[in-house]
């Protein structure tokens, strides 16, 4: 993970992203310039789980608790996302529905990035687009296994 910078603009949060790191600098260029910000309270709302993905979203500054509801009423932790972490992959990949909430923990800014437009970019610099994919792959992978982890130890509890 890079270290936080001061520098707000849309294209440093987005070559600041771990995720986003294969892209070139024309894709990052072209990202930001479709990209909007968002301003989050502390305890606002992001995105919610089971809604439908549209976007996905970079901490621009703040933090996010992302967290998923169990049908029994648990609540799993899923991670916290602070400046420059992407949260809203759902959005990239079907059923393209959020499997978790999003609530600013912070006062929080993100930059909101369409599934389409991404997709677009993505699919000019296939190569790119693929590693991008791939790393996200791993990122899943990760998270899945954290939270069957959790589950494991709600069912012993």
């Amino acid at each position: 993970m890079r270290p936080p910078t001061a520098d707000l603009s849309s294209a440093s949060t987005l070559r600041h992203c771990d995720l986003l790191e294969p892209l070139s600098d024309g894709q990052i260029a072209e990202l930001a310039a479709r990209a909007e910000t968002r301003t989050l309270a502390e305890g606002q709302t992001l995105f919610e789980q089971n809604a439908e993905a549209r976007e996905l979203f970079v901490v621009m500054s703040g933090r996010l608790a992302v967290r998923l509801a169990t049908p029994g009423g648990h609540v799993i932790e899923v991670f916290d996302a602070g400046q420059y972490r992407l949260s809203g992959w759902s959005a990239l990949v079907a059923p393209h529905a959020y499997i978790a909430d999003a609530e600013a923990i912070e006062d929080t800014t993100v930059l909101v990035i369409s599934a389409a437009d991404a997709e677009e970019v993505f699919l000019r610099e296939p190569a790119a687009g693929y590693a991008v994919m791939k790393k996200l792959a791993g990122t899943i992978s990760t998270r899945l296994r954290d939270i069957k982890e959790e589950l494991i130890e709600l069912a012993g509890a």
